[in-house]
């Protein structure tokens, strides 16, 4: 829930910050307002009402594609633990969000942007993790090979002392 109101608050910041220069129609920008509220809102939901969510957004979207049903599909996939999570999809939809002609910059096109930037950023430290965990996992295998090859010569110390005590004990 924090980690959701922290990606709401960050994308709301981005966007008066990148929409400074260039005033988006109004419309627009209280679309994406919109959408960042609708976003957080699903966030609160349980699984079964994201997922109708999710399923109406993705119909939106195959009845009429465009940037807005792009965003609130790749939106309800980005929801934290959905199971419906594509990332690839999901960057494939933020990547047909064009810039407005002329090479200006809209609301929901420096929301596509923001949300790539995220997800790139996520997946490199997913592998960074994971790399850390392979490490880790390469580290146990080995500690583990050196507890046992200790744990043998140990054992053969004591057959040793064993030995060498029976001797001395003789017949």
């Amino acid at each position: 829930m924090m980690r959701l109101r922290f990606l709401s608050a960050v994308v709301a910041i981005v966007l008066m910050a990148s929409c400074g220069s260039i005033p988006p129609a109004p419309d627009e920008a209280g679309e994406v307002a919109g959408m960042l509220a609708n976003f957080e809102r699903l966030g609160t939901l349980k699984l079964e009402e994201q997922r109708r969510e999710f399923n109406a957004a993705q119909a939106a979207h195959e009845r009429s594609a465009n940037d807005t049903t792009r965003l609130n599909l790749a939106l309800t996939m980005l929801l934290p633990r959905a199971p419906w999570r594509d990332d690839a999809r999901i960057q494939q939809l933020l990547g047909g969000i064009e810039a407005a002609p002329g090479g200006q910059h809209s609301a929901r096109y420096g929301l596509a942007q923001l949300l790539l930037r995220l997800m790139a950023e996520r997946q490199r430290t997913q592998r960074d993790e994971q790399r850390k965990a392979e490490q880790l996992g390469h580290q146990l295998r080995e500690e583990r090979r050196k507890s046992e090859e200790m744990q043998q010569k140990i054992e053969s110390l004591r057959t040793i002392d064993r030995e060498t005590y029976l001797r001395r004990k003789g017949p």
